[in-house]
C-alpha cells in the first residue's frame, strides 16, 4: 500500500480550498495516510456527493490513517487520499462507508502526491451517490461569517426597537433618513443579497466596535 507521510488536512462537509481554512478549524497534522490513485469521474463524483463505498474498500483502509496528538500518535479508522493523478482529496469515512469528511492539500503537499501517484497502479471500488454536495460559494468564509455577523446584530436592533442605531447606521450608508425599521432591515439584507460585500463590511465594524464598548 502506498502511504504520504506528515500532512495537514482539513475535514470538513464541504470542501474549502487551503486559503479558506480558518485557525478556528479542526486542522490535523497527518503522520500517515494511505494514497490510491482513481480515475477522474470517480475523483469528481466523490468530491461533488456524499457518498457510501463497499465494504472491501474500507477494509483497505481500516486503522491504516495516523495523527499526531499533543502527547502521542493517534488513529483515524476509516480515512485516504485520493488522486487522478491531476488534482488530490482526502476523504474521511464512518463505519457504515458513508463519507463524512473532505479535506483539500496545503500547495506543496498536494504536489508531492500529485509526484507520487504517477508510479500507482489505478484502483477500482464501488460505491454508491447518496445526495449531492455541491457547494460553490459566491463568497469567502470569512464574508459570509461577517453577513451573518451582522444579520443577527440586525435582527437583536430590530426587536429590541433600536432606532436610533439603526437610523444612524442608514443615513450613514444611504445618505438619507428612514423612518420605518422594518425598511432599514429590508434595504440592509437586501444589499447583502445582492453581494454589497462594502456595506457589510461597514456594518460589521460598527457592531463590533458597539460590543466592545459595552
Amino acid at each position: 500500500m502506498n502511504y504520504i507521510y506528515d500532512i495537514l488536512l482539513n475535514f470538513n462537509r464541504q470542501l474549502y480550498d487551503f486559503f479558506e481554512w480558518n485557525l478556528s478549524d479542526n486542522i490535523i497534522h497527518v503522520r500517515k495516510i494511505p494514497l490510491f490513485r482513481i480515475d477522474s469521474k470517480t475523483l469528481l463524483t466523490i468530491r461533488d456527493n456524499k457518498v457510501k463505498v463497499d465494504s472491501s474498500f474500507l477494509e483497505k483502509i481500516k486503522n491504516k490513517t495516523e495523527i499526531f496528538t499533543n502527547k502521542d500518535v493517534d488513529v483515524i479508522e476509516y480515512a485516504s487520499l485520493l488522486t487522478d493523478g491531476s488534482s488530490v482529496i482526502a476523504l474521511k469515512l464512518n463505519h457504515d462507508g458513508k463519507s463524512f469528511g473532505k479535506s483539500t492539500l496545503l500547495v506543496d503537499e498536494d504536489s508531492e502526491v500529485l509526484e507520487v501517484s504517477d508510479r500507482i497502479k489505478e484502483l477500482n471500488f464501488s460505491y454508491e451517490i447518496l445526495e449531492s454536495e455541491i457547494y460553490v460559494p459566491l463568497k469567502t468564509r470569512k464574508e459570509q461569517k461577517m453577513e451573518k455577523f451582522v444579520k443577527e446584530e440586525l435582527k437583536k436592533s430590530q426587536k429590541q426597537k433600536d432606532f436610533e442605531k439603526l437610523s444612524y447606521l442608514y443615513f450613514e450608508y444611504f445618505g438619507k433618513t428612514e423612518e420605518s425599521i422594518e425598511k432599514i432591515i429590508y434595504q440592509f439584507q437586501r444589499q447583502m443579497k445582492y453581494g454589497n460585500y462594502e456595506m457589510t463590511h461597514k456594518l460589521y465594524d460598527f457592531f463590533k466596535l458597539t460590543s466592545a464598548i459595552k
